[in-house]
């Protein structure tokens, strides 16, 4: 039989992958706070274009919601980006998960080591099984 289980995928930290992550999390901030003036922008237009004093506070309430959203974006960029300055170069980070099919059989163990992807500069330097029966199951 076939089953679908999910393998993690950690990336060894080198110094061209903090570099990297370093600029993408740049570009993510400098691309929210381009959105929160594009915002601010468009609710003044629509501010002005209004009449009524109740669509007006409508309008900037709603716009001032988003705005929100993006600060709490950048807040968070910046909180990975000042965790990432603090890790030490050859750290595992988890990079996600992926579907990996496996082939099981009656009197296989279970429950199946789990097992993990390393990956280092684009290549797949190791592939680990590691147990996840410290629990005994229990969740």
């Amino acid at each position: 039989m076939r089953i679908i289980k999910k393998v993690t995928v950690k990336h060894v930290l080198t110094e061209s992958l903090k570099e990297k992550m370093t600029d993408d999390f740049y570009e993510e901030q400098h691309r929210l706070e381009k959105e929160i003036e594009q915002l601010r922008f468009q609710m003044q237009k629509q501010w002005r274009a209004e009449e009524t004093s109740r669509r007006k506070t409508e309008i900037k309430e709603r716009f001032e919601k988003e705005v929100e959203k993006r600060k709490e974006k950048i807040n968070r960029v910046l909180f990975q980006r000042s965790q990432l300055e603090q890790l030490p170069l050859f750290s595992e980070i988890t990079a996600g998960q992926v579907d990996a099919i496996e082939e099981i059989e009656t009197g296989d163990d279970w429950p199946l080591a789990e097992q993990e992807i390393i990956v280092e500069d684009g290549k797949i330097i190791s592939i680990r099984n590691n147990r996840a029966d410290d629990n005994n199951g229990m969740v």
